[in-house]
């Protein structure tokens, strides 16, 4: 598996690239996998995890492609 995280984004616009995905011809759980990741804040050292998205790749051309073309 080949991860592309997605930093400074909001759930929606994860749910969007999820859904670029299926409409060209990508399958959940056959050509990748994708996460949201909540933020995580604790009393003692403020927030600890910021919130992303994941999308993990079987194929790495496909984890390379879609980290250039989502890149900030």
């Amino acid at each position: 598996m080949h991860t592309v995280r997605v930093d400074s984004i909001e759930v929606f616009d994860a749910i969007d690239l999820k859904n670029q995905l299926l409409q060209t011809g990508l399958i959940i759980e056959q050509d990748f996998e994708w996460a949201w990741i909540t933020a995580e804040y604790n009393n003692v050292e403020g927030w600890t995890r910021q919130k992303h998205a994941e999308f993990r790749f079987y194929d790495p051309a496909l984890a390379t492609f879609y980290q250039l073309k989502w890149a900030r």
